[in-house]
């Protein structure tokens, strides 16, 4: 008998297990049109944003980046922007190693990018900026005491930055000048040990958005 109400204590336990997960499933499927609607409409809140930095490296191993980036996304609120970019980073050496001169060398970020605008677009206003994704090098880079030798590496930049709208027709369009902090995680051989190390930068931002 104990057995027999068990049995149904577990029926009803399952039935009502798949009534709530069908009920679940077809709330999520309910919402799927609401969300591909605005794609499919073209109604999404386009925004691209171009930028160019130059950032110093610090601490014992100092690598130095001029760079200009470019990111594509969509505003999804007044304050909040979300997309993807890729930039082009021109790395200078900092070191003279047994008085040879190195060349530069390139770095490629792809990154999610994700921002925080704090005010009025129609005012001046602050961004707040995050990126990360992957950085792929081209060819091994000197450092003071070895070389970062990684083809992909982590990339990490948060920026603080002034928005200055330029058109009050277009709010939209707005220059923005900040600092940003950088760091690089990836695969480095030193003279007598490898690691795997982060490059830690700071340098100053110009851009433009719209």
């Amino acid at each position: 008998m104990k057995q027999f109400k068990r049995q149904i204590l577990l029926l009803i336990v399952f039935l009502s297990f798949t009534f709530v997960a069908k009920a679940q499933f077809y709330e999520i499927a309910n919402q799927v049109p609401q969300l591909l609607s605005p794609a499919l409409s073209g109604s999404f809140n386009y925004k691209g944003y171009i930028e160019a930095s130059y950032i110093k490296g610090i601490g014992d191993e100092r690598i130095d980046f001029v760079d200009i980036s470019t990111t594509q996304g969509f505003k999804y609120a007044n304050w909040l922007f979300m997309g993807v970019g890729a930039g082009v980073d021109m790395m200078l050496p900092s070191v003279d190693i047994d008085h040879h001169s190195y060349d530069p060398a390139v770095m490629v970020p792809l990154y999610a990018d994700f921002r925080f605008l704090i005010g009025n677009q129609n005012k001046i206003g602050i961004n707040l900026d995050l990126r990360f994704g992957a950085a792929f090098l081209f060819d091994s880079f000197p450092t003071n005491n070895g070389w970062l030798v990684s083809e992909e590496n982590f990339y990490l930049r948060p920026s603080l930055s002034m928005r200055i709208p330029i058109n009050k027709n277009k709010p939209k369009q707005a220059f923005n000048i900040g600092f940003a902090y950088q760091l690089i995680v990836g695969d480095f051989s030193g003279y007598h040990w490898d690691s795997n190390k982060g490059f830690n930068s700071l340098g100053a931002t110009i851009g433009f958005e719209w």
